[in-house]
């Protein structure tokens, strides 16, 4: 092997530091993204907490919060709970996050994770699952975990009964951070009581 003349000695290492830099870069990034889903997750675990304890009969399954990794890396939260449907009697008005509430898109009215946030619902009684975006703070009925539209709910094929077990995997949304996650006004509260 021919030896590096002293400028290719100084590029090679300029390399390898560059590349020792990317790696721990990439690692703090992991350790930001992981802290803030934890921070979002504990939010979450207090609400469910709550729920679960209002469930009574309709407690389906056992609420759970984790956080997990997604096929990409990313940290997503995971919980599961019992989902409900709203949609008619709010069809056209205001969200949580400003937008006009429409039954036929594929959205979903959350206690505490972030507007804005792309969560994969799945119905534990049958496997169907819908991609929905968190643009609303419910539901307020005892016992719930989430509420989806009435066109997601279709797609859940939830009974009868309106109610069904169903876990939630949440990817956050970049620029959000955990202290938005909180907000939720009375007249929200509101709009979804039953």
């Amino acid at each position: 092997m021919a030896k590096l003349n002293h400028w290719g000695h100084h590029l090679l290492m300029f390399f390898l530091l560059a590349l020792c830099a990317c790696g721990r870069g990439n690692n703090i990034e992991d350790v930001k993204d992981t802290q803030k889903a934890e921070e979002v997750a504990d939010t979450v675990r207090q609400k469910a907490r709550g729920s679960e304890k209002a469930e009574g009969s309709q407690d389906l399954v056992k609420d759970k919060v984790i956080v997990t990794k997604t096929a990409k890396g990313e940290s997503a939260i995971e919980q599961t709970g019992e989902a409900s449907s709203y949609g008619q009697g709010f069809q056209g008005k205001t969200t949580a996050s400003s937008e006009k509430f429409d039954k036929t898109d594929l959205t979903a009215a959350h206690p505490s994770l972030p507007l804005g946030t792309k969560a994969k619902v799945t119905n534990l009684d049958n496997g169907k699952s819908v991609e929905v975006r968190i643009n609303d703070r419910g539901p307020y009925a005892k016992g719930r975990d989430i509420d989806v539209s009435q066109s997601a709910a279709k797609k859940l094929d939830i009974g009868k009964t309106g109610i069904a077990p169903v876990k939630i995997e949440a990817k956050l949304p970049p620029s959000e951070t955990p202290t938005n996650s909180e907000s939720s006004s009375a007249a929200e509260k509101t709009a979804h009581e039953k």
